[in-house]
């Protein structure tokens, strides 16, 4: 029943246009369940297949022995194999950001090395509800707009290649029993019962006092998230067919002396979009002139339409930047102490 669910999600989505995959398979329940089903749906789907592991270091043997796991498992299917192994803790400490995002930075690196070496179209990712609904949660709580809220696609382009995730609409649960049915016996990574990190605890804690409000909690977040990514896609086509207009190109701002051409969101346009618009237009204008939203929250976004709005003077932005308006034009520079052309 699963593989009928599978291969009809698979059509209704169109997760196929691609046909070589590079499957990423850490030996859990869900991975393994997307290889096998990949597998089985190979011929359907006239697909291309190989299997990658990344051994990222972080529990001694028992992360070697998930390796050698994985790779009987290829063997098993008969496809081709693929294994690195990382510094997980020493890349972290280097770049000084968390475990969990150094070994995830370390993996997709490593996937999208396979994927070119083979020349393969695609990274095929076993994420399912219940991540997508962890995910949500996590991006709600940090006070994600509806971009963020949107969260993970079937389909979806990255620095890393196309990635495919067809089993979004899958509980854990159902990958849990599959492998059951299937005599597969995934690998058990204790680290996702330690409570500490941030989607281990809303895991085992949140996602499961939310349930006693609404047992369908899961279903209703992933959702939630496809009818945002449904408004986000439809907010960026209409940015993008205004965004020229409301954006200048290397105009001079008027009155600033030592100053070089830079692009500006001219005002008297702004004013006449719709308030998701306008939003977006900063979100985009922002990522153009600073190189990227990361550290710019809603906070930010609204000071600047705010600025726009009531037709003041500027305001102050993270990492050195300002938004200045002059004449009607704003535009985004470095503040004083910091531009290049005033070092010393």
């Amino acid at each position: 029943m699963l593989l009928k669910k599978f291969i009809e999600l698979c059509k209704t989505e169109q997760v196929f246009p691609p046909r070589k995959i590079v499957v990423a398979v850490s030996g859990g329940a869900d991975s393994l369940a997307l290889a096998d089903l990949l597998h089985r749906s190979q011929r359907l789907f006239k697909l291309e297949l190989c299997i990658a592991h990344f051994e990222h270091g972080l529990r001694g043997q028992a992360s070697l022995d998930d390796a050698a796991f994985v790779k009987s498992f290829a063997e098993n299917l008969g496809v081709e194999f693929y294994c690195e192994s990382g510094d997980v803790q020493n890349f972290a400490a280097a770049e000084k950001i968390s475990v969990e995002l150094a070994a995830r930075q370390l993996r997709y690196e490593f996937l999208s090395r396979v994927r070119l070496q083979k020349n393969f179209d695609a990274i095929a990712l076993a994420h399912h509800a219940d991540d997508q609904a962890e995910t949500i949660l996590m991006r709600l709580l940090r006070g994600s707009g509806v971009t963020g809220i949107s969260a993970m696609q079937f389909c979806a382009n990255s620095p890393h290649g196309l990635l495919i995730r067809p089993l979004l609409r899958f509980r854990k649960c159902e990958l849990e029993n599959y492998c059951r049915a299937r005599n597969i016996t995934p690998r058990i990574d204790a680290t996702n019962f330690d409570a500490i990190a941030t989607r281990n605890k809303i895991r085992l804690e949140l996602l499961p006092a939310l349930e006693e409000f609404n047992p369908a909690i899961t279903e209703t977040l992933c959702r939630f998230a496809e009818i945002s990514a449904a408004e986000s896609d439809f907010i960026s086509a209409e940015t993008e067919k205004i965004y020229s207009t409301v954006v200048a190109r290397n105009v001079f701002p008027p009155g600033i002396m030592f100053d070089v051409p830079r692009d500006a969101i001219v005002r008297e346009e702004f004013l006449k979009l719709p308030l998701a618009i306008q939003r977006a237009v900063i979100r985009r204008f922002i990522a153009e002139q600073t190189g990227s939203i990361k550290d710019f929250g809603f906070a930010n976004i609204e000071a600047v339409r705010k600025v726009l709005l009531n037709n003041l003077a500027g305001t102050q932005l993270p990492n050195h930047f300002k938004a200045r308006q002059i004449s009607g034009i704003l535009s985004i520079e470095k503040d004083f102490w910091y531009r290049k052309e005033w070092s010393l």
